[in-house]
């Protein structure tokens, strides 16, 4: 799979990965509201992607939608805060296919991401909510995201590809620069 699509786009897209990953270290997942502005920064993210995806037809395309979806998860984690969850704004982009399926991809990625986090969160801080960070945890749905997203890549124009992953990474690093 040397030529995969995926490998393509995560060379692609490996310095806003990192600053993906560089804005979000600083925030203190060990206690409790270094984890709710965590959560809340990926909700302004999760939240409005996901609608988007969701209006553009992304279930036709990555045909176990509905499991994957983790904004509910994330706003159950903020209400056993205590926390209501902000109204998000919508995107401002009428996603292509392509770009959906290039931010799905990012969105899926940061679900690894999320299984190493929930450890950590759940070491320091026992008992603590990680619907969102533990999403999918028992079931590895990465391998089948991949299938689903290979199939549907290759009908679909690079560039779309590349912007929805650049502009879901780049909505990452915003929403943790705004804390």
């Amino acid at each position: 799979m040397q030529d995969s699509i995926r490998l393509r786009l995560r060379a692609a897209t490996a310095a806003q990965h990192e600053r993906v990953d560089a804005a979000f270290s600083s925030y203190n997942l060990e206690d409790q509201a270094g984890y709710r502005a965590f959560l809340l920064a990926h909700l302004r993210v999760v939240q409005p992607v996901e609608v988007a995806l969701e209006k553009s037809g992304i279930a036709a395309l990555i045909t176990d939608w509905p499991a994957r979806q983790r904004r509910h998860a994330l706003l159950a984690d903020l209400e056993a805060l205590g926390t209501a969850g902000p109204v998000t704004e919508p995107l401002a982009i009428q996603p292509t296919p392509g770009w959906c399926l290039g931010a799905c991809y990012v969105l899926e990625g940061s679900r690894l991401g999320g299984r190493l986090l929930a450890r950590r969160v759940a070491a320091a801080n026992p008992g603590a909510p990680l619907h969102y960070l533990a999403h999918s945890d028992t079931t590895p749905s990465w391998p089948g995201f991949l299938e689903q997203f290979e199939q549907g890549a290759k009908q679909q124009p690079w560039d779309q590809l590349l912007a929805g992953a650049r502009d879901c990474f780049d909505l990452f690093v915003t929403a943790a620069k705004l804390g």
